[in-house]
């Protein structure tokens, strides 16, 4: 089994899962409340992507913690801002690894991490992204300002993930909004609402990025499955994730 990352060191895996259709056996692995959430997508492309994406991640883990995709149980630790129930997500049992899931379009990216850790891909968009100012911290909405175009642009699209990937971390999610705090405007490798944010690199016509709980950093990410590698991973208790 891969050993669980050390203090600011996080694992990638990166799906993509075009090629990948997970049949009965494989959704087997899923549990109850996945199962029902799958079945609630009014589009077959988002309930493929739903699926292949929280099997992937059940493989993934599986190898890290050696129990089966199937026998994984999978909690969600109470919202930090509001104490509702739909905080990160979380493995019970001291010393489990923390981890996060993220995935648009054909992209899943599971990530795994000593620290609580966040996630965020998203597809480029190729529409004008001006208004998500809006949504944003003072700060960070007066630097983007200040950009031309295309640079605003750019700046939006990271300022998007991060912002995400650390609400990912916090268990806070988007729906206590991104303004309450800068995500670009402060100096280069502050924390970020608590958070050491980093930019990953991501398949073409993506954007990602990870957020790590604390000052520990982000010294090193680990890639543990490539995005071209197009492999549809078979987990079995001990053995290896990849």
């Amino acid at each position: 089994m891969p050993a669980v990352p050390p203090p600011g060191c996080a694992d990638l895996c990166w799906f993509d899962i075009r090629p990948i259709r997970p049949g009965p056996a494989d959704l087997a692995e899923l549990d109850q409340a996945e199962r029902a959430k799958a079945a609630a997508f009014a589009f077959a492309a988002d309930r493929h992507r739903y699926q292949a994406a929280h099997v992937l991640l059940r493989r993934v883990l599986s190898g890290y913690v050696g129990v089966p995709p199937a026998e994984l149980v999978v909690l969600r630790v109470p919202c930090p801002q509001c104490g509702g129930p739909d905080g990160r997500p979380a493995l019970p049992g001291a010393g489990s690894p923390h981890f996060s899931l993220a995935h648009s379009g054909d992209a899943v990216l599971v990530a795994i991490a000593g620290q609580p850790v966040g996630v965020d891909v998203e597809q480029e968009p190729q529409g004008c992204m001006c208004s998500m100012t809006s949504a944003m911290h003072p700060s960070d909405a007066a630097a983007m300002a200040a950009l031309p175009e295309p640079e605003r642009h750019e700046a939006i699209i990271r300022w998007w993930v991060r912002a995400e990937a650390v609400l990912k971390c916090t268990g806070e999610g988007i729906a206590h909004g991104l303004d309450c705090f800068p995500v670009i405007s402060g100096p280069a490798g502050a924390l970020v609402h608590g958070c050491s944010v980093d930019s990953v690199t991501a398949p073409p016509g993506y954007r990602a990025a990870i957020a790590l709980a604390g000052d520990t950093g982000i010294t090193r990410l680990t890639v543990r499955a490539a995005w071209d590698d197009r492999t549809w991973p078979v987990i079995t208790t001990g053995s290896p994730s990849h």
